[in-house]
């Protein structure tokens, strides 16, 4: 039984469909990440499987328990908003504390933990800071560790390094893959780089214009992208496309590119 199961999941604002009859599974452990620009109803869909929005239609599923109607302190989820949502009046280290305090934790079971997880995303030196004095990358790291604190069995990551510096950004993409893979938990993480799907995901779910239009291993969705739209998503520089007409001649199937016909392997016959 997969951990989280999505079915028909569609979501309808003033402004239209931003979400589309959207199925998605994830095992237990199961890096998934779900990658398109900016708008494509990303952040949309993480807000209904925490509950902080209804679906139209559709069932979310978890742990083989239906949520849907579900409120969100009931759904045994952790999160990572990509707006930080930090508690101003607390610290850098009440505000990670607090998943672990609501649970009556033992205080030496949250500081070995919260101080564990800082270390690891570099924040230890600011943990008794107020969130107005961090900045935007510590915030974010701060969200993302209040997220990871609680070792939650199901954790949405919304683009939770978007606002980290760029040397610290591709350290994490080694790292955090072994941190998720040691909590166990099954992640999914919205991000709009191709570079850091490919790095992080078992497999990537794109979602263009509220659907999800394919859902494979990295290696699959670079190699053989399901649409030219997928295929332009992949790569930097972006991928060049030429209209070409195939057409079968004495010598076999060829395209003519500008004024030059080039010769097509014979498995491209039936195209022309």
């Amino acid at each position: 039984m997969p951990q989280l199961a999505l079915s028909g999941l569609s979501k309808s604002f003033k402004t239209g469909k931003v979400l589309d009859a959207v199925s998605l599974e994830a095992d237990k452990g199961e890096i998934v990440v779900v990658f398109g620009p900016s708008g494509t109803g990303k952040t949309v869909l993480l807000r209904l499987i925490a509950g902080v929005e209804e679906p139209d239609t559709g069932t979310i599923m978890l742990e083989g328990r239906d949520v849907t109607d579900a409120a969100p302190e009931h759904r045994g989820i952790g999160m990572a908003f990509q707006n930080f949502a930090l508690f101003p009046h607390m610290s850098a280290f009440d505000n990670i504390a607090s998943a672990l305090t609501a649970k009556k934790t033992t205080p030496a079971t949250i500081r070995a933990k919260v101080e564990a997880v800082a270390k690891l995303l570099k924040i230890g030196h600011v943990l008794q800071h107020q969130p107005r004095e961090l900045s935007n990358g510590q915030k974010q790291r701060t969200a993302l560790a209040r997220a990871l604190v609680a070792d939650p069995h199901i954790l949405l990551l919304d683009d939770p390094l978007r606002n980290v510096d760029a040397k610290l950004r591709y350290e994490m993409r080694l790292e955090l893959p072994a941190l998720l893979k040691a909590a166990g938990s099954t992640v999914l993480y919205v991000t709009q780089d191709y570079k850091e799907a490919m790095a992080l995901g078992d497999r990537i779910a794109v979602l263009l214009d509220g659907r999800l239009v394919q859902v494979a291993a990295p290696a699959d969705v670079y190699r053989e992208p399901a649409s030219l739209g997928v295929a332009r998503l992949f790569g930097d520089p972006t991928i060049n496309l030429i209209p070409v007409e195939p057409a079968a001649t004495q010598t076999g199937p060829a395209v003519v590119i500008g004024a030059r016909s080039l010769q097509l392997p014979v498995g491209f016959a039936h195209a022309a």
